[in-house]
Order: structure tokens, then C-alpha cells, then sequence
């Protein structure tokens, strides 16, 4: 009996070392702040660009370039640590019409598929969540794998109405024009095991 075990575990063995071996993905969730932005930019007034930036954000991303079914990317944005080189501005951004950051403090995106277009370029696609209103959006960003870092930048435009951003007589793009450019440069580090 012992060697007819003995004989089935060599198998078991001699098989396993004949499959190939499978890459794990790595999960990155400390972001590097000092290394990394979340900006957004528009047009005031018909003519007065802006641009801000989150000062307060987290990073959950789980990579794997040969695996990307399983890989996701996830952002936490606190909307009030948005800054925009206008301190009237800023307390603007924070009221009920803009940010309203007493009921919906926080911006989500989450990814729901990332796919290769070229080296290190990838189409990622998901739902951002903006004042509790959730939209699918899809864009291109660039990532790269550096030893235990992982660095994401890309761009996207999203139309501040979608999110019920500036309600009222904001709504008028004479005041604030409707697209919003954001542009992210980030460095996530690898999970502490």
C-alpha cells in the first residue's frame, strides 16, 4: 500500500513539473504621492483655463500583463482635497452644486476590463462614480511595471453634466465649459507581504 502511494505521488510530481509555470500578478495599493497627480482642467468665463489637482487619493491595482482578465484597477478620489489655484473657487467645488462633499464626499472608478493595444499601452475600460451617479468610461493609458512599482498615466474627457457638476446657472458653459480635461500621472508600490 505505502509504495502504491509512494508510486502515485512520483506521478503527480512528473506531471506537475511538466505544466508550465503560471505568472501571479502583483497587487499594488501604496501610491508614492510625491511621485504622482490626478489633475483636471477647464475654461472659465469663456476664456480663464484652470487647472487643479487631488491632493487625497488611493490606488488599488492588481497587474499581471499576461493575465489581464484577472487584473483590475480601482481609484478613490477625496473630492474635497481638490485644489485649483482659486481658494473661492475651491470652496465653490466643495458646495452642493459642484462636489457636494457632505453627501457624496468621494469619487470612485473601477475598472471592468483592461486590454493590450501595444507595448505598455492598454485600452481600460469601467464605471467612474461622480455625486453617486455612475458612468461607463473607456480610455487609453500607458503602464509600466518597474520591480515593485507600477506607474499608470494617461488622460481622459468627461462632460461635467454627466455628473450633475455645477447645477443651476452653472449649468451655462459661459461660466464653466462643459468638458473637463483630467490628466494622471501615478506611481502605485507594490503590496507589503
Amino acid at each position: 500500500m505505502f509504495k502504491q502511494k509512494l508510486v502515485f505521488f512520483a506521478i503527480f510530481v512528473a506531471v506537475a513539473s511538466l505544466l508550465p509555470a503560471t505568472s501571479h500578478s502583483k497587487v499594488y495599493d501604496q501610491v508614492v504621492m510625491e511621485n504622482s497627480k490626478i489633475e483636471f482642467s477647464g475654461v472659465q468665463n469663456r476664456k480663464t483655463e484652470f487647472t487643479g489637482h487631488f491632493k487625497k487619493f488611493e490606488v488599488s491595482a492588481d497587474f499581471n500583463a499576461e493575465d489581464l482578465d484577472a487584473s483590475y484597477i480601482n481609484v478613490m478620489i477625496e473630492l474635497g482635497s481638490a485644489e485649483s489655484g482659486s481658494s473661492k473657487r475651491d470652496t465653490k467645488l466643495k458646495k452642493g452644486n459642484w462636489f457636494d462633499i457632505d453627501n457624496t464626499p468621494r469619487s470612485y472608478f473601477k475598472s471592468e476590463s483592461i486590454e493590450a493595444i501595444s507595448e505598455d499601452l492598454y485600452k481600460i475600460s469601467g464605471d467612474l462614480e461622480i455625486k453617486g451617479i455612475t458612468k461607463p468610461y473607456s480610455f487609453k493609458l500607458q503602464i509600466r511595471e518597474l520591480v515593485d512599482l507600477l506607474k499608470l498615466s494617461g488622460n481622459f474627457t468627461i462632460n461635467r453634466l454627466d455628473f450633475d457638476l455645477g447645477l443651476g446657472a452653472w449649468k451655462n458653459p459661459d461660466w464653466v465649459k462643459h468638458e473637463v480635461e483630467v490628466e494622471f500621472d501615478i506611481t502605485v508600490k507594490k503590496q507589503k507581504e
